[in-house]
């Protein structure tokens, strides 16, 4: 399985991992986000699996970080970027709290990606444009405080022998994507795929996207000599992704 990219969904993909065989996740998952609007990417393909009532969302995506912890190292990372819909603003949060509720993850560190550009454009008298978006680092409860980075010792105070590190800050300024034209609108940048790689998965790591769309972070992982695996479930997508890696 390691170094493809799978046409199926993602339960089916992980179905076939061994406990404990990856060393993280990097995605960004559906927003909920299907409308109307013609540019919104879920119309484009995703329109039954992304236009769900809340409570069908939280469950598929709480049954996906039940597996999620099942195939992940015991000290493996999950980097999970997803952003809101105006509809309803708290459902990322709704779904941290959940997935903190009802698996032994929880939530360790929170990232904020600031894009080149703002989106939408302002048309609302209430919302503003969105110039940042989360990550959210997810971890195994019991290794909350030992998960495994690539953050890199300063200095070790020789008589307490406290150990100093390079300064890593929460804020990360990527590229909002990578420019590549396809109806995939809501595509995510190999700049922030890397950065995201390199705080968090130590060279060789083995990292599954479970929702890779074009193939965004497995590109990241070629460059990185990091393996990967990937899920998507969109034909058109899964072409275009094997085309580019």
């Amino acid at each position: 399985m390691i170094n493809k990219i799978f046409n199926e969904d993602n339960l089916s993909t992980m179905s076939r991992m061994s406990d404990k065989s990856i060393s993280g996740i990097i995605c960004s998952p559906p927003y909920n986000i299907c409308s109307k609007r013609k540019d919104v990417y879920y119309n484009n393909g995703y329109s039954d699996s992304d236009n769900l009532s809340e409570e069908e969302y939280l469950e598929v995506r709480t049954n996906e970080f039940k597996e999620f912890s099942r195939i992940i190292d015991d000290r493996g990372v999950i980097c999970y970027n997803i952003s809101y819909h105006n509809e309803n603003p708290i459902l990322p949060t709704l779904l941290m709290t959940k997935i903190h509720q009802e698996t032994d993850l929880t939530v360790a560190d929170i990232i904020t990606w600031k894009k080149s550009n703002a989106i939408p454009f302002q048309t609302s008298p209430t919302k503003l444009s969105r110039l940042c978006e989360l990550v959210y680092v997810i971890v195994k409860k019991n290794h909350l405080h030992n998960f495994i980075t690539n953050k890199e010792i300063s200095k070790i105070n020789e008589k307490t022998k406290q150990k100093f590190y390079k300064n890593y800050t929460n804020l990360i300024e990527a590229k909002n994507n990578d420019g590549i034209k396809t109806k995939l609108k809501a595509s995510y940048s190999e700049d922030l795929v890397l950065k995201l790689i390199n705080i968090y998965f130590p060279k060789d790591s083995l990292i599954y996207d479970p929702f890779i769309g074009i193939g965004t972070t497995a590109r990241a992982c070629k460059k990185s000599n990091r393996k990967f695996i990937g899920s998507e479930l969109d034909k058109e997508h899964y072409d275009t992704a094997i085309s580019l890696i």
